[in-house]
């Protein structure tokens, strides 16, 4: 893809952004996570320890729930392009 495709409709950008998209989301959500986890530890000491204990649980859990969801979201978006081109006729978008 070339920067004049991104001024025209004779391609579609979206098929192309996604998994750059995807990737960035992957990479916030897992520093995050790491984040969160450690202000859990931290919490043991300073807030409480069944607080503390909480956050990090509830980071262990959801951390991977969101990769799933983000996975899951990436690729249905995928699917609806592809979808697309399918029923319209029109050849696969060049990746």
């Amino acid at each position: 893809m070339e920067f004049g495709d991104l001024f025209s409709f004779d391609k579609r950008v979206a098929p192309t952004i996604i998994k750059p998209i995807y990737w960035l989301f992957l990479v916030l959500i897992v520093v995050g996570g790491v984040i969160y986890f450690f202000s859990g530890f931290f919490d043991l000491f300073k807030v409480g320890f069944f607080a503390g204990l909480w956050t990090m649980v509830t980071t262990v859990i959801f951390v991977p729930l969101s990769v799933l969801g983000l996975r899951i979201a990436a690729e249905l978006c995928l699917a609806v392009f592809e979808i697309h081109d399918r029923v319209s006729g029109a050849s696969p978008p060049q990746v």
